[in-house]
């Protein structure tokens, strides 16, 4: 009786083979727009704090969380503005990462790696004034 294997992709990474992701890069950037964030970096220098705010400008999108979206986050917090950012794999902001968008101070929450698609997402929430960046 011959030996027969069925083949599928169930053990097979998604990037396994070139080419077999869909890079929706091209279809986003139809949806993206010019963005400039302001950064906020905070340190210590000479037992004074300091902040420095240098402007990075991408191309990206930002929608609000959905209802779904909100009603799973843990905090119970709903009366902070929540919202996703959809942009270019250029853009490198960390977890933790304090920026200035439309003049409100927001805090990046979380960051998904969808690179291999050709974009990044990254969670933000409107963070208090003049919170920012834990000091070093």
């Amino acid at each position: 009786m011959p030996n027969w294997t069925i083949k599928n992709g169930a053990n097979q990474p998604i990037n396994f083979q070139t080419g077999t992701v869909p890079d929706v890069s091209g279809a986003l950037k139809d949806y993206f727009q010019y963005m400039t964030f302001t950064k906020v970096t905070k340190s210590v220098v000479a037992y004074q704090l300091s902040e420095t705010k240098t402007d990075i400008s991408f191309w990206g999108l930002i929608t609000p969380f959905s209802e779904r979206q909100l009603g799973l986050l843990p905090i119970g917090e709903r009366a902070w503005t929540y919202f996703n950012l959809f942009a270019e794999p250029v853009l490198t902001l960390q977890v933790d990462d304090v920026v200035i968008w439309n003049g409100k101070q927001t805090r990046i929450m979380g960051r998904e790696n969808f690179t291999l698609y050709g974009y990044v997402r990254y969670s933000l929430v409107q963070d208090w004034d003049n919170a920012g960046p834990p000091t070093p």
